[in-house]
């Protein structure tokens, strides 16, 4: 198994600029064939650089929720399923437990 990692631009008829950044576990016997692919999830790019902790948290939070998700329907070993996470989190990391809290805070937290 493998992690491929998809940038495509933001197409939503709304003028927005920017990338999203899809997530697809293949199986190496057929990565020739390009068939045998799941998509686990997708964030944008914007949501990994933005300076507002609250904001990036939650949405690498969703993205986390659709990757775990998608595995837990995979039914992996569970070290195979420990290298994929660590790879996948390498580019997008795991928030802290408390990254659902975004919409009560009051005052966002921006880094410096």
């Amino acid at each position: 198994m493998f992690v491929k990692w998809v940038r495509q631009p933001l197409n939503n008829g709304m003028n927005c600029q920017g990338y999203r950044l899809n997530v697809f576990l293949g199986d190496g016997l057929r990565e020739n064939l390009g068939t045998e692919q799941c998509h686990l999830g997708t964030i944008e790019e914007r949501f990994l650089s933005t300076k507002a902790r609250d904001t990036r948290a939650f949405h690498q939070g969703l993205f986390w929720v659709a990757v775990d998700k998608n595995l837990d329907i995979l039914g992996l070993e569970t070290a195979e399923r420990q290298k994929i996470e660590a790879e996948i989190s390498a580019k997008i990391p795991r928030p802290s437990s408390q990254w659902a809290l975004w919409g009560v805070v009051c005052c966002p937290a921006f880094d410096k």
